[in-house]
């Protein structure tokens, strides 16, 4: 037997083998029993231990399926099982071709059943198909069509094939993970751009559904084959097996698909959160969205929200940073989610930054996004936990509280009067203090905004403003007098402040709204009026702006900044020298709405 194993090994060419294997098979149908043992030992050994080159092995595995009946012998079929599984094991794309071919003839014995029979080859089959699945692919238009090697689909096809019969379930759940993010990543390459066509173009696939339509059921079957039943049939109620394969709903498939997994305590979500963490590595990845709509979700389990370490918050973070609106509203949500765990500060921390960058994004609705999300994290988070992030935040909101936009301002001032609100008078301490000083006059002119709700928001912060700065009796007049009566107050009370009042107020004059302008104007007028000679000098500026003022383009703005000028040159308040330019100018619309 040994020599003639080695002389099987060293002298025959790959189709000598084939015939000498097609005789072995052949002598084991024959009724002789002893021929039967003789030829199983025999085949037994030669492809046992040399592994060899082997032609034509569609025609050997169609030859056992065409006589399966004629194998009687228990050793006969012992040895033709061994004989597939190592075929299968060596020559897994002809192997699977075949059957597929086998698959089609009219009352042929099932061709995959064998196939999943045994544990260990089960494994390798398996092994095969998911590297055929997430190999980088060349361009399926180009793919050689009369070559050996599968495809991405038909490779699917094998695998749900395979899952369909009674699974080896410890090897399923061992290539769960990985298969589930495989099929996930084609269903969404599919539903791409001129994907599906060059799918059809594939040999093989002339009489099967849909390509989408058969990862979507191939991604069904690997979650029953691994005892994930109840969340088959959640999915199925909700209707998320047809938004998986559907063009426009594609990614609330994604969503719903990853909200049944957290909702229904799948043990594989960690290990898959992982591995879409890692894909998401790649800023170019033709699937990120997708990646990025299942990451989100899943980060709703706690257990998977613990698993994000340093190396995690870094992708993260550069996802915030690109240039695309859906891919970041997506990071958005992920970062309030991670709010409301509430045990994930470290996390918060290293990216809040990154939101607060998001502020400046040129996409309204990111902005939009962005804003929602700081007036959430404003309303759950502690002083104490995030004082850092809440003062830089007061600094971040004080050109969006002069924004054109009526929606994007009322957002600003919604959040502001949010941070105010956690304001004590114990932490009121430079450089916060700094700011919300440099912001009153803001929020008193305010008063006049255009947009009603604006002017709701604006005097309960002022209220807040008052308290926290000590001023009880100003308290009481910005909670009920107006714009005139409160300014004439605050000049009056804090006089001490006029010139910082005085830099606020010319910082208003480029305010878009006419009403605010002209308040600017009236009160940049009485406190120039009681500046001492001294502070006049150094008023400059803001004479020159309000000299500027008398050219607005509203004619209650000009005709009271002319006035005003009038006056106080009749009053001899003029500064001695004056700048030569204006610099008033109004400032480029930003367009978010």
């Amino acid at each position: 037997m040994q020599d003639l194993t080695m002389f099987f090994r060293k002298y025959l060419t790959p189709e000598e083998k084939t015939a000498v294997v097609m005789v072995a098979m052949e002598a084991m149908t024959n009724a002789g029993r002893h021929d039967v043992l003789a030829a199983s030992k025999m085949l037994g050994m030669i492809l046992k231990f040399c592994q060899p080159e082997i032609g034509k092995v569609p025609e050997i595995i169609k030859y056992i399926y065409r006589n399966m009946s004629s194998f009687t012998e228990a050793t006969a079929q012992e040895t033709i099982k061994r004989v597939i599984h190592l075929l299968a094991e060596n020559y897994t794309d002809e192997v699977i071709l075949t059957l597929f071919e086998i698959d089609s003839w009219r009352g042929a014995h099932k061709p995959w059943e064998i196939l999943a029979s045994f544990p260990k080859g089960y494994e390798v089959i398996m092994e095969h198909l998911l590297q055929r699945l997430t190999a980088r692919r060349r361009s399926w238009a180009q793919e050689p069509r009369g070559g050996v090697e599968i495809s991405p689909l038909i490779a699917t096809r094998a695998l749900r094939e395979l899952l369909l019969e009674p699974s080896q379930r410890v090897e399923v759940h061992a290539f769960f993970s990985p298969l589930f993010v495989a099929l996930l990543l084609q269903a969404s390459s599919l539903l791409g751009a001129g994907a599906t066509e060059a799918f059809w173009g594939q040999q093989h696939l002339a009489d099967w559904t849909d390509p989408v339509s058969c990862t979507v059921e191939a991604l069904r079957t690997l979650m029953t084959s691994a005892g994930y039943g109840d969340h088959v049939s959640y999915i199925e109620k909700l209707g998320g097996w047809e938004l998986l394969a559907s063009p426009e709903r594609h990614l609330e498939g994604v969503a719903l698909l990853a909200r049944a997994m957290v909702t229904k305590n799948c043990w594989h979500s960690c290990p898959i959160f992982g591995l879409v963490v890692g894909i998401l590595q790649d800023l170019d990845h033709e699937n990120h969205l997708t990646a990025l709509t299942f990451m989100t979700e899943l980060l709703q389990c706690p257990d998977v929200a613990a698993m994000v370490d340093k190396v995690m918050l870094r992708i993260l973070a550069s996802w915030l940073q690109c240039e695309e609106p859906a891919a970041v509203k997506l990071l958005l949500r992920a970062v309030e989610v991670f709010v409301k765990h509430g045990n994930m500060g470290k996390q918060l921390r290293a990216l809040q930054p990154y939101v607060l960058n998001c502020c400046y994004s040129a996409d309204g609705g990111v902005v939009a996004e962005t804003f929602q999300l700081l007036r959430y994290l404003v309303e759950h988070l502690t002083w104490q936990d995030s004082s850092s992030f809440l003062i830089q935040l007061a600094f971040t909101l004080g050109p969006f509280l002069e924004e054109e936009s009526e929606h994007l301002r009322l957002e600003a001032f919604e959040v502001y009067g949010a941070v105010l609100a956690k304001v004590r008078r114990r932490v009121l301490v430079f450089p916060l203090k700094h700011q919300v000083l440099n912001l009153l006059v803001l929020l008193v002119l305010h008063l006049e905004d255009v947009s009603v709700h604006v002017a709701q928001i604006s005097r309960p912060a002022l209220c807040h403003t008052a308290t926290i700065l000590g001023w009880w009796k100003l308290r009481v007049i910005f909670a009920k007098k107006d714009v005139w009566t409160i300014l004439r107050a605050l000049l009056e009370q804090e006089a001490s402040k006029a010139l910082w009042f005085l830099k606020q107020s010319v910082t208003l004059f480029k305010s878009p709204q006419a009403p605010i302008r002209q308040a600017a104007v009236w009160f940049a007028g009485q406190i120039i009026q009681t500046l001492s000679t001294e502070e006049a000098r150094e008023a400059e500026d803001a004479y020159t702006a309000l000299r500027c003022m008398r050219g607005d383009p509203d004619p209650m703005v000009s005709s009271l900044a002319t006035q005003t000028f009038y006056v106080l040159e009749a009053m001899g308040t003029r500064p001695v020298t004056t700048p030569t330019s204006c610099f008033c100018c109004r400032r480029p619309r930003r367009g978010y709405f």
